[in-house]
């Protein structure tokens, strides 16, 4: 009895600390500075970073491209971990193609809300980078709980 208890905790905070991670990237991604809901359509753009980063190719500026293709890229595909790890620890059997799919979803919606209120730049290589990182994120969680099971079962009979 004291085991399912501490499971149930342990899966409570678990899923309290996903709340607050989805919070945190809404916050990061959507509502940040800029956000007003009584305006949309005003101020979207639309990009995609290689253009951004061909101008300061050409200016020479390679801190501020190095910088930002450190953030954007790797940024994008650590922040969508938790989401693809999440699903697969909720569920052992979610495919990888789910937490993918999920992944995507999410990664939509937060682009088309950026577009909409004009609070960040909209781009596919976001959806892509996104969408890996989830699919990652389950990956990931998938092996753990395999190479937990394998050591669960050591040594063998």
């Amino acid at each position: 009895m004291k085991t399912i208890v501490l499971f149930l905790r342990k899966k409570r905070l678990v899923n309290a600390l996903f709340g607050v991670y989805l919070l945190l990237v809404l916050r990061l991604t959507v509502f940040r500075q800029g956000f007003w809901p009584l305006h949309p359509f005003q101020d979207g753009m639309t990009g995609e970073p290689w253009v951004y980063y061909r101008f300061f190719i050409q200016q020479g500026r390679w801190s501020v491209l190095f910088r930002d293709f450190l953030w954007n890229y790797p940024g994008n595909i650590i922040g969508f971990l938790p989401l693809g790890g999440w699903l697969v620890w909720r569920d052992r059997l979610c495919p990888l193609w789910k937490a993918a799919a999920v992944g995507l979803a999410l990664s939509l919606t937060i682009e088309v809300s950026q577009y909409v209120f004009g609070v960040g730049s909209t781009s596919f290589s976001d959806l892509m980078t996104n969408t890996l990182g989830a699919w990652l994120g389950g990956w990931l969680m998938k092996n753990a709980q395999l190479n937990a099971k394998r050591r669960a079962e050591w040594p063998p009979l």
